[in-house]
């Protein structure tokens, strides 16, 4: 059995390649400054003042007011421009890109000649291989002779 053992350890192995699969992410994020233009809607508001004074007109980019003197009260009439007002602005952009990788790294296994060192090294192992079983068959060989009582000597002795 041993030496069963011993012999069938030395036959040579076909090596599957190996397959590694390795990911990576990498998160690259950017700034970058934006000129943009904000945009609002200036709203509609009427208001009206009465008061007791002379007669008056203002005018803005946004409103515009008339007054008037009726029956010695002031009429003041208050009316924005109904408009869309932009605005520059300049903006701070994130960017974030995400790349992520998978990659196929294969290891195969090339067979060559061997060396006359590692020839040499194999033959040692049989040769030492060999020698541990020709031992074992010896030492078992004893234990059986020693457990069943038979000697050798006698058989070459004479009878008398």
């Amino acid at each position: 059995m041993i030496c069963i053992l011993i012999l069938a350890a030395c036959s040579p192995k076909v090596l599957p390649p190996i397959i590694e699969y390795r990911d990576s992410v990498r998160v690259e994020v950017h700034e970058r400054l934006v000129h943009d233009t904000v945009s609002f809607e200036v709203p509609v508001i009427i208001e009206k003042n009465v008061t007791r004074d002379t007669v008056s007109h203002l005018e803005n980019a946004w409103a515009k007011s008339d007054a008037s003197l009726i029956d010695g009260f002031l009429e003041h009439t208050l009316e924005t421009k109904g408009q869309t007002v932009y605005i520059p602005v300049q903006v701070t952009v994130h960017d974030t890109v995400t790349v992520e990788k998978q990659a196929e790294i294969r290891t195969e296994y090339i067979e060559r000649d061997l060396t006359e060192k590692e020839k040499r090294l194999i033959r040692r192992g049989r040769a030492a291989g060999w020698a541990l079983a020709l031992l074992a068959v010896a030492g078992l060989a004893a234990v059986a002779i020693k457990i069943s009582g038979f000697s050798p000597v006698a058989l070459f002795r004479r009878k008398v």
